[in-house]
């Protein structure tokens, strides 16, 4: 109990301290610096030498005590300054699905001095994936069941340079919030007709296409010589090109009340994953979660608003509304946006 409540005054602490941010550079006001187990043994031993010197008036002793202390004192502002003024900027998380590791990135902006033995992770984390760190970019995972937006926590930023005296650490909160879409669930769901008339309620029609060999017809001039009837021509019979066809989906409805033998959870999933088949295809295709359907269409934009709409479905208004954040890094520009 007694941890459990330090653990949240020091948590309340630190967002009063280190508000959420998208653009953060390091400095003495969001760091902090720790003797490590290492530089507590080091102490240990000046202190032991010192005892030592002064009790043998051993001069020789105590000058090594001296230089041991001024040479960590050295290492104390090394390690400062080695990530002193390192800028970190969040990148806009893309949508990302649920019960899959989700990737969150960081740009780094070294100051006067390159930053060396730095690690990044999650305060909390949630993913079996390590962070991957490059020249000027950062990749952390965290890992969600859930739907909806997804905040994995902050992010501890960790260095023991140069000789591992002391850990120079800080919790930074980027806000990040990534929209998880439901976990596609692969079925054989029979999708409806979005048609209202009765004689177009088929699923498929045939387009002209190269799947199936459908007619012969006259050879017009022009046309390619790989459509030509070389075994008619060759008959005698005159000059014909062949024909092809291809199946084409109509108009397809992704009703969620068609599943109501099925969790929610499992129908949503199941939609996720048609909605994918069906982009994969170039189908069109409009989603019905409540009492009116969407607009029937195609395309990435058409497949991003539905794909949102199964997120954000039937949740709480807290989990349904992007948290106000502050400005985030463009990942193809770098600027803020």
């Amino acid at each position: 109990m007694l941890r459990k409540f330090i653990k949240n005054r020091f948590n309340q602490w630190l967002k009063r301290r280190m508000p959420a941010t998208k653009v953060i550079t390091l400095n003495s006001g969001n760091t902090f610096i720790f003797p490590s187990k290492s530089g507590l043994h080091f102490l240990i031993s000046c202190a032991l030498l010192f005892l030592l010197g002064t009790n043998y008036q051993n001069n020789l002793i105590l000058f090594l005590v001296f230089f041991l202390c001024s040479f960590m004192i050295t290492c104390l502002l090394l390690s400062y300054q080695n990530l002193a003024g390192l800028t970190l900027n969040a990148v806009t998380p893309d949508a990302q699905f649920a019960a899959r590791d989700s990737l969150f990135k960081l740009r780094l902006t070294e100051g006067k001095v390159c930053a060396q033995d730095v690690s990044f992770s999650f305060q909390h984390p949630s993913s079996a994936l390590q962070t991957v760190i490059e020249k000027d970019s950062v990749a952390l995972y965290g890992f969600s069941k859930q739907r909806g937006y997804y905040n994995p926590g902050r992010v501890t930023v960790r260095s023991t340079f140069p000789f591992g005296l002391f850990n120079v650490w800080t919790h930074l909160d980027f806000g990040f919030n990534a929209l998880l879409y439901p976990h596609p669930f692969e079925n054989k769901f029979q999708v409806e007709s979005a048609s209202n008339n009765a004689q177009e309620n088929s699923h498929y029609q045939s387009i002209v296409g190269v799947d199936q060999f459908s007619t012969l017809k006259t050879y017009q001039p022009g046309e390619s010589l790989k459509s030509v009837a070389w075994k008619q021509l060759a008959q005698g019979r005159g000059w014909y090109s062949k024909q092809f066809e291809q199946s084409a989906g109509g108009d397809v409805l992704l009703d969620i009340n068609s599943l109501t033998h099925l969790p929610l959870e499992t129908r949503l999933s199941f939609l996720c994953y048609q909605i994918i088949e069906l982009q994969k295809t170039h189908q069109r295709y409009a989603l019905k979660l409540n009492s009116e359907p969407t607009k029937v269409g195609s395309g990435i934009t058409h497949n991003q608003q539905c794909l949102s709409a199964l997120a954000l479905f039937a949740l709480p208004i807290s989990k349904v509304q992007e948290p106000k954040t502050q400005k985030y890094e463009n990942q193809d520009t770098g600027k803020a946006q």
